[in-house]
């Protein structure tokens, strides 16, 4: 027998009973309750879990978060929603075997979301899990590349092979500075320690002219702490003990995320963002990881995914995100009032599937 059913955070437990039933290689923290109680308070809506399962070798879930259109200020002739993921990767996850579950899952969570007057529905599937084979409706594009180093090669392998020499010469360099990289894992992960990556990341963040979205709420790292446990990992690289250098890994099972982080300027000079890269590297491949993944750049081939890509040599590891427009004459309404209400918004956003989400002012 196949179950469907929705969760909230409120109570979750098929949700994360499917979690647990994930193999190891799968296993992102992204798609945890934890993760979305910790996102919360970052968007306005609410969090929802739709769940397939008919048996341990197959089983779906697929968080999101459902948002008002007209608290927007759009004037429909009824309530209409959108949904998307919290920050990250997003998407259905869970095993497959059956095709024919799977194909009955994708027709419940259309239904599902077109009675309740869902209009488009946006997702950022994880290049890691390769999770995006199980939504079978969605218009999905390759817009970007994910860098991840291959940790099954061995630390000598990744070392000789995915670095690029100029790479290796910055970790030399570092340890000839006497740069220290600690790491906090779970309840070692104290206020303090967050108070210390949270000015660091914050700098960064203006120093780069990051768009508002970025600036979270230190609450919003602080509940992270709290719900993912040993899910979380914080580096901290220190230079004559003063921490210099940062950054959050969300990891479970064989896959480690790099999250959010950053560098104080002053202390460019000592590469500190690299030298703490290999430390991390030296961290997680005897506890077990296989993948380490960095993200991407804004674009392929800019200086972020440049530098990213030196640690990676010949990585190739397309990141697709996925479209759908479940109610086209709404979704054509709002364009049209968009377009009229916020005219700069609607010109450099026109691109964007929720781009109506943008307002001028």
């Amino acid at each position: 027998m196949t179950n469907f059913g929705i969760e909230s955070l409120s109570k979750s437990p098929q949700w994360d009973a499917l979690y647990s039933l994930l193999d190891p290689q799968k296993k992102s923290p992204f798609f945890t309750s934890g993760y979305y109680r910790s996102y919360v308070e970052v968007e306005d809506g609410e969090t929802l879990c739709f769940w397939g399962m008919q048996d341990e070798d197959n089983f779906l879930f697929y968080p999101f978060i459902k948002k008002s259109i007209n608290a927007l200020g759009y004037d429909l002739n009824a309530q209409h929603y959108d949904i998307s993921g919290a920050y990250g990767y997003n998407g259905p996850m869970g095993k497959v075997s059956d095709q024919q579950f799977m194909g009955l899952f994708n027709t419940k969570l259309q239904a599902f979301l077109q009675n309740n007057s869902v209009v488009t529905e946006f997702v950022r599937y994880c290049p890691i899990t390769g999770n995006r084979k199980y939504h079978n409706y969605t218009q999905q594009l390759d817009v970007l590349d994910n860098v991840f180093i291959d940790l099954s090669q061995g630390l000598d392998g990744v070392w000789n092979d995915s670095f690029e020499y100029r790479v290796r010469k910055t970790v030399r360099k570092g340890v000839s500075y006497d740069l220290i990289t600690q790491f906090f894992r779970g309840q070692e992960i104290t206020k303090s320690l967050l108070e210390v990556f949270f000015e660091i990341y914050n700098s960064t963040m203006q120093r780069t002219k990051a768009d508002d979205f970025y600036f979270f709420d230190f609450d919003f790292f602080y509940n992270l702490a709290l719900n993912l446990q040993e899910k979380l990992l914080l580096l901290i690289t220190y230079y004559q003990d003063t921490p210099i250098s940062t950054e959050l890994i969300l990891l479970d099972g064989m896959l480690a995320f790099g999250f959010l982080g950053g560098t104080l300027s002053e202390y460019y000079q000592y590469k500190a963002n690299t030298f703490q890269r290999w430390e991390l590297l030296k961290y997680l491949e005897p506890i077990g990881i296989k993948k380490y993944s960095m993200g991407g750049g804004a674009s392929r081939g800019d200086g972020i995914y440049n530098f990213k890509m030196s640690f990676a040599k010949g990585c190739d590891n397309p990141f697709f995100i996925g479209k759908k427009i479940h109610n086209p004459a709404v979704y054509e309404q709002v364009q049209q009032q968009w377009k009229t209400k916020h005219p700069i918004a609607a010109e450099s956003s026109a691109h964007l599937l929720q781009g109506y989400r943008k307002l001028d002012g």
